[in-house]
């Protein structure tokens, strides 16, 4: 287990294994569409600025649905809460307003290079508007957490490397890049098709920070492939020695069966455990080829690949939810799935009944040729 990669000296930043894994998928991933992108006519600076976007909004969305998925014990005493927007601990500075508000219009002159006017009374104009007033409302609201942030719980941004769930960022990322790609004028479909295969890869490499991470791991199990934890992780890449003044961590699949009173606090390791992020790794990798041929080879109409995409992943997180094992893999509901596999059970059939009207839908007819001229 390898939470940390290293620390740049001077700054004395830390490396998280899982954030630097999404790094590597999402360059690659962005790389892969802007190219693929290209052959299609489509402007690769949009489909970088889709990715960007994307990425932003889905960590953004991903956080949040940890945070609701894993609700925070209250400290004692209690502070108030960063998100408590309208009870005790809401307050506000104009100043942040100021500062963040008018983000969303430099970023689209910035992009657009002033080439791309928006009419007063146009919808792009109304998306902007509303994006103005999100960032100041943020902004005002940032400013004051940082005036007041004794007073306040700050335990959800300790880690933001770590603690995240992908339906969040599935849900806030692919909007918020479909809705930009419209406002430059780009075909949301075929961008869509161009980035889905991209995003299992990009899926693929967090899995793999995941499992250095130690976070989304197995059940107990015999099987031949099973791992092991060990009680405390190595300190780093370059150095499995904890320097003197540092607090050893434990591994939180040893904690968590040291609680579940599977093992007793003097083990070594944890017991025999499902690989279950690198199960899914492997089920990235193959979902990214097996898209990739889909899109060049079987695509019919625009549109199909993205939602192939959401099918098979569903599929496979259904069954993947069996093997894992750790923390909020409650059941809920009359069939006892998890919250993970009830999310995927519904995608699955809402996006086949989808795929099936957009992949029947025919074909608009070519052009008929000219007529030959009559000879005279």
């Amino acid at each position: 287990m390898l939470p940390k990669l290293f620390t740049i000296p001077g700054v004395n930043l830390p490396i998280n294994s899982y954030g630097f894994m999404i790094m590597i998928g999402f360059l690659l991933g962005t790389w892969i569409s802007s190219r693929r992108g290209k052959t299609l006519g489509l402007n690769p600076d949009i489909v970088l600025d889709v990715a960007i976007i994307a990425m932003i909004f889905g960590i953004i969305g991903s956080k949040i649905n940890y945070v609701l998925q894993y609700p925070m014990k209250p400290l004692d005493p209690p502070k108030a809460g960063v998100f408590d927007f309208f009870g005790s601990g809401a307050g506000y500075h104009p100043l942040g307003g100021l500062i963040l508000g008018p983000i969303p219009y430099l970023f689209w002159w910035w992009r657009a290079r002033g080439n791309e006017k928006i009419e007063l009374y146009s919808w792009k104009n109304g998306v902007l508007l509303g994006l103005t007033l999100l960032f100041a409302f943020v902004g005002c609201r940032a400013w004051y957490l940082w005036q007041q942030h004794e007073a306040y719980d700050w335990r959800v941004f300790e880690d933001w490397q770590a603690g995240f769930v992908w339906y969040g960022g599935l849900a806030l990322g692919v909007p918020a890049g479909t809705l930009y790609a419209k406002m430059r004028g780009q075909p949301i479909a075929q961008v869509s098709d161009v980035t889905a295969p991209n995003i299992m890869l990009g899926l693929g490499f967090g899995r793999i920070g995941c499992f250095l991470n130690g976070c989304c791991y197995g059940a107990v199990t015999k099987f031949f492939l099973a791992i092991r934890y060990p009680q405390h992780p190595r300190y780093s890449l370059f150095s499995g020695e904890y320097p003197a003044d540092a607090k050893k961590p434990f591994c939180q699949p040893w904690s968590d069966q040291v609680q579940a009173r599977l093992i007793q606090d003097d083990a070594t390791h944890t017991l025999p455990m499902h690989p279950a992020q690198l199960y899914e790794t492997v089920a990235c990798f193959a979902m990214y080829f097996l898209l990739s041929w889909f899109w060049k080879k079987k695509q019919k109409n625009h549109g199909e690949t993205i939602l192939l995409m959401v099918i098979v992943y569903g599929a496979w997180r259904f069954f993947v939810e069996y093997l894992r094992s750790d923390p909020g893999r409650e059941v809920f509901g009359l069939l006892g799935f998890t919250y993970s596999q009830t999310l995927a059970l519904a995608s699955v059939i809402v996006c086949a009944i989808w795929f099936y009207f957009v992949r029947t839908k025919p074909q608009p007819a070519a052009p008929a040729a000219p007529a030959a001229p009559e000879k005279k």
